[in-house]
């Protein structure tokens, strides 16, 4: 174990980075004749897990769980509250209701789906944004319950749209010091902190930004917060005008992807500190409209595959930098 001067995690005690492969945009996902192929493929180039949805494994529950098993990868549920899939996957209604009840409902019956397909984790787009602060409580209350009748990880996306699509909607909901905070100790977030540089409009951190607006005071204890509470980071990096750099190795956007690496290293501290035995990374830069096009004939201006890769090198090779303590 490690001595007194050196608090430095022993590798046998070290938290283990699982990096996660984003089914978002990968065509072959649709076709569960290619899913051997592709999640051998995905397995090869260094992956532990995927995130995938309903859209995906309904079309073969049993050949989905049958080539996930023998690729040796685990499942991230991705689920998406009052979602509607058409039948025969004829269109996908990301959200159709903005009643509490509804979401709870939809969320119970989602997870119980996700357990049942084995996912070890499930990433929760949640709620409405338009809820006030006592809705989202109440709304992450009754998640608890559902977490604990399923006895699975409800993770919590810092995703627009959704309940904690700003850093203040998550600092009101989960930060506030009116006394109304019970029973939230538990709750799980998945940071996606790059839905919450476009919504305000800047990269907190990054010294360009701060050199135009300022210092943010707000976001270090915001950050420690969302760390504190994290069991997945998403990692792609936002900008102040979109929720994703055209490439995150163009020059152009090295602040952005410096202030996001931080921040991520910043949670797997804090993880490591807390105990966690895993800690999963998901490069996630999905299709167009995310991905930048070209007009008219919509032809992408990157290769989502080749990005994704590219930021699971990053990712190992900072947390391998990183100086984990106990």
């Amino acid at each position: 174990s490690a001595s007194a001067h050196n608090a430095r995690i022993e590798p046998a005690e070290a938290m283990e980075l699982r990096v996660v492969k984003t089914l978002w945009g990968v065509d072959d996902a649709a076709h569960p004749e290619r899913w051997p192929a592709l999640f051998a493929r995905i397995k090869a180039e260094g992956f532990s897990a995927i995130e995938a949805h309903i859209g995906t494994w309904r079309r073969d529950k049993a050949a989905f769980s049958s080539a996930l098993e023998a690729a040796g990868l685990q499942l991230i549920a991705q689920v998406h509250t009052t979602a509607v899939l058409e039948p025969n996957f004829a269109g996908y209604r990301y959200m159709t209701s903005r009643k509490l009840e509804d979401h709870l409902e939809s969320l119970d019956a989602l997870v119980a789906e996700a357990k049942e397909m084995g996912a070890v984790l499930v990433n929760s787009h949640s709620g409405c944004d338009c809820w006030g602060v006592a809705t989202v409580r109440t709304y992450l209350r009754g998640a608890q319950a559902v977490a604990q009748k399923h006895e699975i990880t409800i993770s919590h996306e810092t995703h627009r749209r959704r309940i904690l699509y700003s850093p203040f909607a998550f600092r009101d909901a989960l930060m506030s010091d009116d006394g109304d905070t019970s029973g939230l100790e538990g709750v799980r977030v998945t940071a996606d902190l790059s839905h919450w540089v476009v919504i305000c409009e800047r990269c907190f951190g990054n010294p360009a930004d701060v050199a135009a607006n300022g210092d943010d005071e707000w976001w270090a204890p915001t950050l420690a917060e969302v760390a504190k509470r994290c069991a997945l980071v998403h990692a792609r990096v936002g900008f102040a005008e979109g929720p994703q750099v055209p490439h995150p190795a163009a020059p152009e956007y090295e602040g952005e992807v410096n202030a996001h690496m931080d921040w991520w290293a910043a949670i797997w501290n804090e993880r490591a500190k807390a105990g966690d035995a895993i800690a999963f990374a998901e490069p996630e830069f999905g299709p167009a409209p995310y991905c930048w096009a070209l007009p008219y004939t919509k032809t992408p201006l990157a290769d989502i595959w080749e990005v994704n890769g590219w930021m699971a090198k990053r990712l190992k090779e900072r947390y391998l930098a990183e100086e984990l303590y106990e």
